[in-house]
């Protein structure tokens, strides 16, 4: 290589040498641009997915929130559905025992008679006759008969001589004049009543007391007066008890 060769070789790399430089200095840069553009990116990728699970979050808490609901609703229609069922059974029982206690009534009010024919003879029986040992028997019937119907809850309507007329429990069949009861109370029992755990099987027969002077009056006049001013719930009768089932 001759010396102008030499000089222009060198004259081109001194040329050249700056731009090396340049393109040197320059690389860092791009590297830099390259790399926050890809954090920038990778942040926004972040961000997307951030925002897809909230969105998932807001409509899993939608669902919930529409099952709770749900839950609730088939809870309160249980409790109501199970209160109707509890209700249902104690109406049926309570049905049921008052359809036994009016088929019991209906079987054990026709021994009443047998009872006021005891009672009857009994109290008409001549003095020359209580001394025999047969009505030892006779009397043993009848006591085993009142046990039989206590046996089954059948008891005497309480009538007493003085009592407030019950219009419930006592039917009144006419007046007595008295000046030792108040007038309007009962002044003698004609016939015993008798009920079952609260249905009257029979009402008690009575005559009302009545002032001396003072105009009789009709019994049902009585009665109804007496049932306007008593405050005692009324009664069932068997006979009401057998209208009201047999009408349902």
């Amino acid at each position: 290589m001759t010396e102008d060769e030499r000089s222009a070789a060198a004259q081109e790399q001194a040329e050249s040498a700056p731009d090396q430089t340049e393109a040197r200095q320059a690389a860092p840069d791009t590297g830099a641009a390259a790399t926050e553009a890809a954090e920038a990116e990778a942040g926004d990728d972040a961000h997307t997915r951030l925002a897809a699970l909230e969105r998932q979050v807001s409509e899993l808490e939608r669902q919930l929130a529409v099952e709770r609901d749900a839950a609730t609703d088939y809870m309160q229609r249980w409790q109501r559905t199970q209160a109707d069922f509890a209700n249902f059974r104690r109406r049926a029982q309570q049905e049921q025992e008052q359809r036994d206690t009016i088929a019991t009534g209906r079987t054990l009010a026709g021994l009443l008679p047998a009872l006021d024919s005891f009672e009857r003879a009994f109290a008409a029986l001549p003095e020359t006759l209580r001394g025999f040992s047969w009505l030892d028997g006779i009397a043993l019937i009848d006591l085993q008969l009142r046990r039989a119907l206590e046996a089954h809850e059948v008891r005497p309507i309480a009538a007493e001589t003085g009592a407030a007329f019950d219009p419930q429990r006592h039917e009144s069949i006419g007046e007595v004049e008295s000046d030792q009861y108040p007038a309007g109370s009962v002044a003698a029992i004609v016939q015993q009543g008798y009920e079952l755990r609260g249905l009257v099987l029979r009402p008690a027969l009575v005559q009302l007391a009545r002032a001396r002077g003072a105009e009789p009056e009709p019994a049902a006049a009585v009665a109804a007066d007496a049932a306007a001013s008593s405050p005692e719930p009324e009664a069932a009768t068997l006979s009401q008890e057998e209208g009201d089932s047999g009408g349902g």
